[in-house]
């Protein structure tokens, strides 16, 4: 991958609430890609579902003494997962299950805490700038030609980023809410996408 198995071996050693607000800001990011798929496909739902996962996942890190139900949430949203056992699916599909992967691995973070759930996320959010790379070029590149695009650069950026400002910062209230309004990006996605277009 592009970035490097260094970077991967930082995320694992993250501890659960590190882990899973990596996850968070990263789906929160792709929210705009998971509703306009909904949107396209009549998915009935799934917007009010993804939603209210992100705002249970933001109030469970802003409240360290919390009693919310994380398996309950990934439970109520599993219904609007995309199935990933499909043979036909579209470019859309994949933006939509990045999405998905991303939040599904915040929660998982905190219910199973394997240790694998920041990378999941990363890999899904740089695969989506990837895929719209390559779907815009209409080829495959390496990874060097990869890396000199500016979408995979600010990706990599964003995401290194991320990783500092947790590993710097303790818990707490601020810091969660500094990563909420960075994780919003102006409604703008990862992939370029916004509501507003």
């Amino acid at each position: 991958m592009i970035f490097g198995e260094k970077f991967f071996s930082m995320l694992k050693k993250l501890s659960p609430w590190r882990q899973s607000l990596f996850a968070l800001v990263l789906a929160q990011r792709q929210y705009p890609n998971y509703a306009l798929w909904c949107e396209v496909n009549q998915v009935k739902g799934g917007v009010k579902a993804y939603s209210k996962a992100l705002e249970t996942l933001w109030t469970f890190h802003k409240d360290k003494f919390n009693t919310i139900d994380l398996e309950k949430t990934l439970e109520e949203l599993e219904p609007y997962l995309l199935d990933d056992e499909k043979n036909d699916l579209s470019v859309g599909d994949l933006f939509s299950l990045d999405a998905t992967i991303a939040l599904s691995a915040s929660m998982l973070a905190i219910i199973l805490h394997e240790g694998e759930e920041a990378e999941m996320a990363s890999r899904a959010s740089l695969s989506g700038v990837v895929r719209k790379i390559e779907q815009e070029h209409d080829v495959d590149l390496s990874d060097e030609e990869l890396r000199q695009m500016e979408a995979v650069d600010d990706e990599v950026n964003f995401q290194v980023n991320l990783l500092e400002m947790l590993t710097d910062n303790p818990r707490s209230i601020e810091l969660t809410s500094k990563l909420e309004k960075i994780a919003y990006n102006d409604g703008v996605s990862n992939i370029g996408l916004s509501l507003d277009d």
